[in-house]
């Protein structure tokens, strides 16, 4: 593994990297110990108005005419140039977001594979000829926005960096990403990238707490946001877009119901149940955190999932042996073990909680894994997106039952559904009201498929073709005469 040192980095805007107009800075933190690993500018407003207009001038006088085929190449390049860094970006992941190195690998290929794919999109995403009355003739164009705005989480920095850069590149937009101030070494990583493959100015990194975002968000040059984050986060975004009719791109939370029915192989869903609540130490938006299991395999189910999650290594994340470990932040641990109590506290019978163990390092941000029985729909913790290794389990007696529970949420992103008979898990998955839905898996990663959410998990896809160019294009249409078709001597138009 590639040895990281301390390292101040800067904002880049129009190619150059520079300090913030304010001079502040902030410390990022490893949260497996709480030592200081690099610092980032503390931008302002002003540092964010610069970033828009340096995307605004490359738009218009150099990315807007790069042709399709050229934009290809471009995010080819990137591609090959986070490979050839691929152990230094795994790295920065595992050490400023905490999770175990073979996520943070994941995190990284996801990255190649998204700039990969969106390569391939870029000159493929094509109009539509549509026939008229009386001689006429439309033919509609897919054009980029211009300067796209973005604002990604700090759960998968390396794969949000990618995702939400990617996809506006191809469609031939400029980008302004404000990565989240917990982990903004990964974008600014990528950004050397950037300034060494792109025009300057075409993608630009902002980073800082909350008044860069909120400028980049009501910006009136800014013709498109993208956000991934909380909720009521997103409320802000949207309500803030709606100032100049901004469109937006919101992928938001999750209180994910995943269904086990009683003819359900019990290994593979026990497995996959697993998974789906403890990879990424339960920081992802797409985590099965409600799960549902039928009276006739309640008890066998739980005896085996405990059992399965006592074999858990905890521990930091630069380990090659650890299976869970620490939250982001401080202010995610306050945030996941006071909902621990309220679940307590509500009635909630603790079905199993593990324990940190004594050789962790006790500045780490640790919170072993926590399953709950008895929970009831009214709960907070059966409503609120806990956003950590915190399981709710739910005992049903009927599928209709079940489903009514599972639907029961403000919000909609990912559902699943586990039986041996398909008809009935299909009849099922279609009956959740989610945007992604598992049958018999609980496998996130969805490069090539529309991802995203109802309800309040959001607005828009991402990471599929179509569904996702489309949201970083404009359509135009054109109507044009054309030549005619009536019947005749084609020689007569000459004489």
């Amino acid at each position: 593994m590639t040895n990281y040192d301390y390292h101040d980095w800067d904002l880049l805007v129009h190619g150059e990297f520079r300090s913030s107009e304010s001079g502040n800075r902030f410390n990022v933190e490893n949260p497996a110990d709480g030592t200081t690993i690099g610092s980032a500018p503390d931008a302002t407003a002003d540092d964010m108005d610069a970033a828009i207009e340096s995307a605004e001038r490359a738009y218009y006088d150099t990315w807007q005419h790069v042709s399709a085929r050229d934009r290809v190449e471009y995010l080819l390049e990137i591609a090959d140039r986070i490979e050839d860094e691929f152990e230094e970006f795994v790295l920065i992941e595992t050490l400023e977001n905490g999770k175990p190195l073979y996520e943070s690998r994941n995190d990284v290929e996801e990255a190649i594979q998204g700039y990969r794919y969106y390569a391939g999109a870029a000159d493929k995403h094509h109009g539509d000829t549509i026939p008229e009355k009386e001689e006429l003739f439309d033919y509609t164009l897919n054009e980029p926005y211009g300067v796209v705005g973005v604002i990604i989480p700090w759960n998968w920095p390396p794969m949000h960096s990618a995702d939400f850069t990617a996809a506006p590149l191809a469609a031939g937009n400029t980008v302004v990403i404000k990565p989240a101030p917990e982990t903004p070494l990964s974008t600014l990583k990528m950004g050397e990238i950037w300034q060494d493959v792109l025009p300057d100015g075409v993608v630009n990194v902002v980073t800082g707490d909350t008044a860069p975002g909120v400028e980049l968000t009501q910006h009136p040059t800014v013709n498109k946001i993208a956000f991934t984050g909380h909720d009521e986060t997103g409320k802000k975004v949207m309500q803030a877009a709606a100032e100049n009719i901004t469109d937006v791109m919101l992928e938001l939370g999750g209180k994910n119901p995943n269904l086990v029915l009683p003819d359900a192989d019990i290994d593979d869903a026990v497995e996959g149940s697993f998974h789906g609540i403890f990879d990424g130490q339960g920081q992802v938006c797409a985590s099965g955190s409600r799960l549902l299991l039928h009276d006739d395999i309640y008890d066998e189910f739980v005896d085996r999932l405990i059992e399965r999650t006592q074999e858990m290594q905890i521990g930091p994340g630069t380990d090659e042996e650890t299976d869970l470990a620490p939250l982001v932040s401080q202010a995610q641990y306050e945030k996941v073990t006071n909902y621990v109590e309220i679940g307590k506290d509500e009635g909630a019978t603790v079905l199993y909680e593990g324990t940190v163990p004594d050789d962790v390092d006790e500045n780490g941000y640790y919170v072993p894994p926590v399953i709950f029985g008895d929970v009831t729909p009214d709960m907070r913790i059966a409503r609120e997106e806990i956003f950590g290794p915190v399981l709710s389990v739910f005992r049903y007696e009927s599928v209709e039952e079940a489903i009514r529970v599972a639907n029961n949420t403000e919000y909609g992103l990912t559902g699943a559904v586990w039986s041996e008979n398909m008809e009935v898990a299909n009849r099922v998955a279609r009956r959740l009201e989610a945007g992604l839905v598992f049958v018999n898996n609980f496998v996130n990663g969805f490069l090539g498929a529309p991802f995203g959410g109802y309800g309040k998990s959001g607005i828009g896809r991402k990471l599929g073709f179509e569904e996702t160019m489309d949201e970083f294009t404009r359509t135009k249409t054109i109507r044009t005469a054309i030549a005619g078709t009536k019947h005749g001597d084609i020689d007569a138009y000459y004489e």
